[in-house]
């Protein structure tokens, strides 16, 4: 079967204190389609680390992302 992979950006709003990368690792999210042959989460984010990735060449078109 050919494949194509596509990239999605999803924001979570989280409460200040907590660690990012604990909370993203406990969660549940579902992609749920009999088109779709797997889904994993690639990187993590913070509010800051967008601001500096705006900064820098637009490797993955976040630029164009209304959240990023």
């Amino acid at each position: 079967m050919k494949t194509k992979m596509v990239y999605l950006t999803v924001a979570v709003e989280m409460n200040a204190e907590a660690d990012e990368r604990e909370v993203v690792e406990n969660c549940d999210y579902f992609f749920d389609s009999s088109e779709i042959v797997s889904a994993a989460i690639e990187e993590i984010f913070t509010e800051d680390e967008m601001v500096d990735k705006k900064e820098q060449a637009d490797l993955y078109g976040l630029g164009s992302s209304n959240f990023a």
